[in-house]
Protein backbone atom coordinates (compact mmCIF):
# COMPACT_ATOMS: atom_id res chain seq x y z
CA UNK A 1 0.00 0.00 0.00
CA UNK A 2 1.23 3.26 -0.91
CA UNK A 3 1.29 6.42 1.55
CA UNK A 4 -1.23 8.45 -0.22
CA UNK A 5 -3.39 5.48 0.14
CA UNK A 6 -2.43 4.96 3.96
CA UNK A 7 -3.04 8.12 4.08
CA UNK A 8 -6.49 8.19 2.37
CA UNK A 9 -7.59 5.14 4.58
CA UNK A 10 -6.64 6.94 7.62
CA UNK A 11 -8.21 9.73 6.94
CA UNK A 12 -11.36 7.26 6.72
CA UNK A 13 -10.47 6.97 9.91
CA UNK A 14 -8.99 2.74 8.85
CA UNK A 15 -5.61 1.99 10.70
CA UNK A 16 -4.24 -0.47 12.52
CA UNK A 17 -7.05 -0.81 15.55
CA UNK A 18 -9.69 1.01 13.91
CA UNK A 19 -13.08 -0.92 14.54
CA UNK A 20 -15.15 -0.60 11.50
CA UNK A 21 -18.52 -2.34 10.42
CA UNK A 22 -18.37 -4.26 7.08
CA UNK A 23 -20.73 -6.27 6.15
CA UNK A 24 -23.43 -6.31 9.04
CA UNK A 25 -20.66 -7.33 11.46
CA UNK A 26 -17.48 -5.46 13.63
CA UNK A 27 -14.25 -5.69 13.04
CA UNK A 28 -11.26 -4.32 13.85
CA UNK A 29 -8.45 -3.19 11.70
CA UNK A 30 -5.10 -5.33 12.07
CA UNK A 31 -3.25 -4.92 9.78
CA UNK A 32 -2.91 -2.57 6.48
CA UNK A 33 -0.72 -4.33 3.94
CA UNK A 34 -0.68 -3.51 -0.19
CA UNK A 35 -3.90 -2.68 -0.52
CA UNK A 36 -5.49 -4.53 1.75
CA UNK A 37 -6.72 -4.56 5.24
CA UNK A 38 -6.92 -7.54 7.75
CA UNK A 39 -9.48 -7.63 10.19
CA UNK A 40 -10.30 -9.35 13.32
CA UNK A 41 -13.48 -10.21 15.40
CA UNK A 42 -14.67 -10.94 18.57
CA UNK A 43 -15.44 -14.13 18.13
CA UNK A 44 -11.41 -14.64 16.57
CA UNK A 45 -12.76 -14.82 13.11
CA UNK A 46 -10.16 -13.23 10.66
CA UNK A 47 -10.58 -11.77 7.09
CA UNK A 48 -8.55 -9.83 4.50
CA UNK A 49 -10.40 -7.46 2.14
CA UNK A 50 -9.15 -4.72 -1.00
CA UNK A 51 -9.29 -1.56 0.60
CA UNK A 52 -11.26 -0.28 -2.03
CA UNK A 53 -13.57 -2.73 -1.53
CA UNK A 54 -14.20 -1.79 2.46
CA UNK A 55 -14.71 1.57 2.27
CA UNK A 56 -17.22 1.38 -0.67
CA UNK A 57 -18.85 -1.06 0.74
CA UNK A 58 -22.85 -0.57 1.87
CA UNK A 59 -22.77 -0.12 5.33
CA UNK A 60 -19.30 0.67 5.76
CA UNK A 61 -18.88 2.85 8.99
CA UNK A 62 -16.03 3.67 11.58
CA UNK A 63 -17.21 2.81 14.14
CA UNK A 64 -13.71 4.04 16.45
CA UNK A 65 -11.29 3.08 17.33
CA UNK A 66 -10.64 0.57 20.55
CA UNK A 67 -9.20 2.10 23.37
CA UNK A 68 -7.36 -0.68 26.06
CA UNK A 69 -8.71 -0.42 29.18
CA UNK A 70 -6.73 0.50 32.68
CA UNK A 71 -7.99 -1.76 35.50
CA UNK A 72 -9.12 0.41 38.72
CA UNK A 73 -5.75 1.25 40.66
CA UNK A 74 -6.93 -0.75 43.82
CA UNK A 75 -7.73 -3.51 41.84
CA UNK A 76 -4.57 -3.63 39.72
CA UNK A 77 -2.33 -3.07 43.33
CA UNK A 78 -4.32 -5.54 45.06
CA UNK A 79 -2.78 -8.37 42.71
CA UNK A 80 0.36 -9.65 43.74
CA UNK A 81 3.56 -8.39 41.81
CA UNK A 82 4.42 -11.59 39.76
CA UNK A 83 1.03 -11.48 38.06
CA UNK A 84 1.08 -7.74 37.18
CA UNK A 85 3.97 -8.51 35.83
CA UNK A 86 3.82 -11.02 33.79
CA UNK A 87 0.09 -8.72 32.71
CA UNK A 88 2.95 -6.20 31.84
CA UNK A 89 5.28 -8.97 29.85
CA UNK A 90 2.36 -9.83 27.90
CA UNK A 91 1.16 -6.38 26.99
CA UNK A 92 4.54 -5.82 25.28
CA UNK A 93 3.98 -8.85 23.40
CA UNK A 94 0.75 -8.28 22.40
CA UNK A 95 1.54 -4.55 21.25
CA UNK A 96 4.80 -6.22 19.16
CA UNK A 97 2.39 -8.58 17.28
CA UNK A 98 -0.75 -5.83 16.41
CA UNK A 99 2.04 -3.12 15.53
CA UNK A 100 5.04 -4.59 14.93
CA UNK A 101 6.68 -1.94 17.13
CA UNK A 102 8.55 -3.61 20.31
CA UNK A 103 9.16 -1.37 23.52
CA UNK A 104 12.35 -1.48 23.14
CA UNK A 105 12.06 1.38 20.46
CA UNK A 106 14.80 -0.27 18.25
CA UNK A 107 11.85 -0.33 15.08
CA UNK A 108 9.85 -3.27 13.59
CA UNK A 109 11.57 -6.88 13.37
CA UNK A 110 10.80 -8.37 10.22
CA UNK A 111 9.08 -11.17 12.15
CA UNK A 112 6.19 -8.81 13.17
CA UNK A 113 6.15 -6.55 10.04
CA UNK A 114 2.31 -5.65 9.67
CA UNK A 115 3.79 -4.43 6.13
CA UNK A 116 4.61 -8.48 5.14
CA UNK A 117 3.07 -10.28 7.60
CA UNK A 118 -0.70 -11.25 8.59
CA UNK A 119 -1.59 -11.44 12.03
CA UNK A 120 -1.41 -15.17 11.66
CA UNK A 121 1.85 -15.15 10.77
CA UNK A 122 2.52 -12.63 13.48
CA UNK A 123 1.26 -14.27 16.25
CA UNK A 124 2.50 -17.75 15.48
CA UNK A 125 6.22 -16.11 15.01
CA UNK A 126 5.28 -14.81 18.71
CA UNK A 127 3.95 -18.01 19.79
CA UNK A 128 7.56 -19.70 18.30
CA UNK A 129 9.41 -16.28 20.16
CA UNK A 130 7.51 -17.06 23.68
CA UNK A 131 8.07 -20.97 23.77
CA UNK A 132 11.90 -20.21 22.86
CA UNK A 133 11.99 -17.96 25.97
CA UNK A 134 10.10 -20.78 28.18
CA UNK A 135 6.93 -19.44 28.34
CA UNK A 136 4.73 -22.46 28.99
CA UNK A 137 2.02 -23.41 26.66
CA UNK A 138 2.89 -21.11 24.11
CA UNK A 139 1.15 -21.69 21.34
CA UNK A 140 -0.43 -19.71 18.27
CA UNK A 141 -4.10 -19.93 19.91
CA UNK A 142 -2.74 -18.59 23.25
CA UNK A 143 -1.07 -15.89 21.76
CA UNK A 144 -4.55 -14.89 20.19
CA UNK A 145 -6.84 -15.66 23.22
CA UNK A 146 -4.66 -13.14 24.72
CA UNK A 147 -4.45 -10.58 21.87
CA UNK A 148 -8.26 -10.50 21.76
CA UNK A 149 -8.81 -10.51 25.60
CA UNK A 150 -6.96 -7.39 26.15
CA UNK A 151 -9.03 -6.00 23.02
CA UNK A 152 -12.05 -7.16 25.11
CA UNK A 153 -11.07 -6.51 28.61
CA UNK A 154 -7.87 -4.05 28.46
CA UNK A 155 -4.84 -4.51 30.73
CA UNK A 156 -6.89 -6.75 33.27
CA UNK A 157 -7.62 -9.37 30.01
CA UNK A 158 -4.07 -10.06 30.36
CA UNK A 159 -4.03 -11.16 34.00
CA UNK A 160 -4.54 -14.47 35.19
CA UNK A 161 -7.61 -15.00 36.54
CA UNK A 162 -6.94 -17.45 39.48
CA UNK A 163 -5.47 -14.23 41.08
CA UNK A 164 -8.76 -12.47 41.13
CA UNK A 165 -10.71 -15.05 42.28
CA UNK A 166 -11.36 -14.48 46.48
CA UNK A 167 -10.18 -17.39 48.78
CA UNK A 168 -12.63 -18.92 51.26
CA UNK A 169 -11.79 -19.82 55.08
CA UNK A 170 -13.13 -23.75 53.82
CA UNK A 171 -11.09 -23.68 51.01
CA UNK A 172 -12.15 -25.94 48.56
CA UNK A 173 -14.67 -27.95 50.83
CA UNK A 174 -17.96 -28.90 49.46
CA UNK A 175 -20.80 -26.02 51.18
CA UNK A 176 -22.67 -28.90 51.89
CA UNK A 177 -19.89 -30.40 54.07
CA UNK A 178 -19.54 -27.05 55.85
CA UNK A 179 -22.72 -26.70 56.72
CA UNK A 180 -23.32 -30.10 58.19
CA UNK A 181 -20.36 -29.77 60.34
CA UNK A 182 -21.37 -26.13 61.62
CA UNK A 183 -24.34 -27.82 62.31
CA UNK A 184 -22.91 -30.50 64.48
CA UNK A 185 -21.29 -27.87 66.57
CA UNK A 186 -23.89 -25.74 67.07
CA UNK A 187 -25.67 -29.30 68.66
Amino acid sequence: MSRKQATALSGRGVEVGALVRFEDRAWQVTGLVGGRVYLAAEDGATGCVLAARLVAADGFEVVGRAAPQIPPAAVWAALPLPVRERAMAWLRHIREVETGQSDGGAGVRSEYDPQVLTLAEREQAKADELARLGWPKASRATVQRMRLAYRRQGLLGLVDKRSLRASSPTGRTDERVVAAVLEALRR
